[in-house]
């Protein structure tokens, strides 16, 4: 028997996914590759936070020459399972547009937490990072109705500390209008330092730079 939480956010999810990517207009961009962190439970955030960001942040100083300039740190998603047993595969492709995500490459720290780089399969893309993250989390969802997991998810979305809060604010609510129960409390990475914090840290350094200037 799957999650109540997985369940309800399955249930309707891709329908609103649709409605509301409809009001993506004049696209700049296209998405098709992310960061993704998955974590064993709630507890083990705060460290693997810790531990994925310094080795981003040291990835990033000694980057090597076939890699991605800009990864996208869209996410992380409690599961403990998914973190046992990653999956080669994740969600599907459909007429109705659900995306399928493929792990290319993955780290980790003893079943606590593993850090993935994920391509969306078939080449496909999405018109902004939003939309991706929306879809992938509507993969994770599915993968864990697929497997009836007993457990209830978490996705936490992460932004890039670049982001402005309103934006954030935004992005979250759009994420539990869609999948409702899992969403938990955004996060902000530093791309630069591998920092991941939580929103409130970050809107209290994005104030004290302020009264600096």
């Amino acid at each position: 028997m799957q999650s109540t939480g997985a369940s309800r956010a399955l249930h309707g999810a891709s329908e609103r996914t649709l409605e509301l990517n409809e009001e993506d207009t004049a696209p700049m961009l296209h998405f098709d590759k992310c960061l993704l962190l998955l974590v064993r439970s709630g507890s083990d955030i705060p460290r693997a936070c810790w531990e994925a960001g310094e080795f981003l942040a040291f990835r990033a100083r000694f980057p090597t020459s076939h890699e991605e300039h800009h990864p996208e740190f869209v996410g992380i998603w409690v599961d403990p399972l998914v973190v046992d047993s990653p999956p080669e595969l994740l969600g599907r492709t459909s007429a109705y547009g659900h995306r399928a995500f493929r792990i290319r490459e993955s780290f980790g720290s003893s079943g606590i937490w593993l850090l993935c780089w994920l391509d969306a399969v078939h080449g496909s893309t999405s018109a902004d990072l939003g939309a991706l993250r929306e879809s992938l989390v509507l993969a994770l969802v599915e993968h864990q109705a697929l497997h009836q997991h007993h457990t209830t998810p978490q996705f936490a979305p992460v932004f890039d500390a670049a982001d402005g809060l309103a934006h954030i604010c935004l992005q979250t609510e759009r994420l539990r209008t869609l999948f409702a129960e899992i969403i938990g409390e955004p996060l902000t990475w530093n791309r630069t330092t591998g920092s991941i914090r939580r929103v409130d840290e970050f809107e209290h350094a994005e104030a004290s730079s302020e009264v600096d200037d």
